[in-house]
This record gives C-alpha cells, sequence and structure tokens, in this order.
C-alpha cells in the first residue's frame, strides 16, 4: 500500500512518543513505523478528499509524508501522530486544488475521469462500485469546506471532537458545516439520480 516504499512489519517494542523521538533524529525506519500504524487509514483520507482519483491521492499522500518526515520535529504531541497527519495531508491537497480551477455546479457528465463498469450491469458488486465512485466524484465537486467534514464525518467516520480539532474549528460550527454539505451533497444526488437507481 505504501507509495514510499514498502514498510517493514511494526516491531512490539517502540511506542509513539519513542518512535517521534527516533524519527526527530533521522531514524527513517522509526518514521514509518509511525506511518504504518494507520497507513490504510491515513491513504484512505487521502484518497477520500481526492474524489477517489488515485494519482492525485498518491501526489499528495507523497507530499505529505516527506512534509511530515522534514517536520518531525515540529510535532507538538498535543494530538495523535495520525491528526498531526491527516493535517498536513489535508494542506497538500490544498495546494493541489490551488492549480485546479474551482468547480461551480456540476452534472456527473461533467466529471472528468468517471467511467461506467463495462462489465455486466446486473451484477451488484459492479453497481455498488460505480454508486461509489459517483459519490466520490461529486463530493469532490463540494466547496472544500463541505467535501472534508463529509469526508472525516462519514466516510472516514471520525468523532466530531476529533473532526473538530483536526480542521481547528467549533464543534457548533463543524455540524452546521456537516449539515450544509450533507443537504448540497442530497441537493446533487438528487441531479444526478440515474446513477443511483
Amino acid at each position: 500500500m505504501s507509495v514510499l516504499r514498502p514498510f517493514k512489519k511494526a516491531g512490539p517494542a517502540d511506542s509513539e512518543k519513542q518512535l517521534i523521538q527516533k524519527a526527530v533524529s533521522g531514524d527513517v525506519n522509526a518514521f514509518e513505523q509511525l506511518v504504518l500504524r494507520d497507513e490504510k487509514k491515513i491513504f484512505s483520507f487521502a484518497l477520500s478528499i481526492s474524489g477517489g482519483n488515485r494519482a492525485v491521492a498518491e501526489d499528495v499522500y507523497q507530499d505529505a509524508l516527506v512534509k511530515a518526515f522534514l517536520n518531525i520535529d515540529k510535532f507538538s504531541n498535543r494530538s495523535s501522530f495520525s491528526t498531526w497527519l491527516w493535517k498536513i495531508i489535508r494542506n497538500a491537497y490544498f495546494d493541489h486544488l490551488k492549480s485546479l480551477r474551482k468547480w461551480g455546479d456540476v452534472s456527473i457528465e461533467d466529471l472528468e475521469g468517471f467511467e461506467p463498469s463495462q462489465e455486466d450491469r446486473s451484477e451488484l458488486e459492479m453497481i455498488k462500485d460505480d454508486r461509489a465512485a459517483v459519490l466520490r466524484k461529486l463530493i469532490s465537486a463540494l466547496p472544500v469546506s463541505y467535501s472534508e467534514v463529509i469526508t472525516l464525518v462519514d466516510l472516514q467516520e471520525m468523532g466530531t471532537d476529533e473532526v473538530a480539532e483536526l480542521l481547528d474549528i467549533d464543534k457548533n460550527l463543524l455540524k452546521v458545516r456537516l449539515h450544509r454539505a450533507r443537504a448540497r451533497l442530497h441537493e446533487m444526488i438528487e441531479k444526478n439520480m440515474e446513477f443511483f437507481k
């Protein structure tokens, strides 16, 4: 799964704090062990926030890992390492977005890269995969402040306290933003209902 290189299996010895201390000293293996602990969840976040575009997610993930390793000495232990890394991934994704055009109202035909399965459409698994791909594209077409809360709360199933901390916003503001994001996504799904039948 690792975009960097295959990680070694984690040993039972070191705590997160010990691994961070070693990584600050330049120990690449210690840094890899930190990432490995939550790698699937972390990469899944990059993939979700990238609208399911694996190439973008891998670029964002790779950039974030490099930035995290180079700045590990700035990790303050006020949050978990994975939460800190999520923030770096989020910022790397924002950097990526700066080079893209802004989305307005979107119809599914406008979403570059969506290709329905060419196999038998009666197979339930293929239909689910296509629906998931459409949903990821619609989520990525939302304003970033909306797409990230839906990604974190609904797709990553993170708690509202953790998401509020990650986004550095008040929990009540998070709830309002999430409500508005879900309402907007519902409107977009309604406009593209043919892909969800």
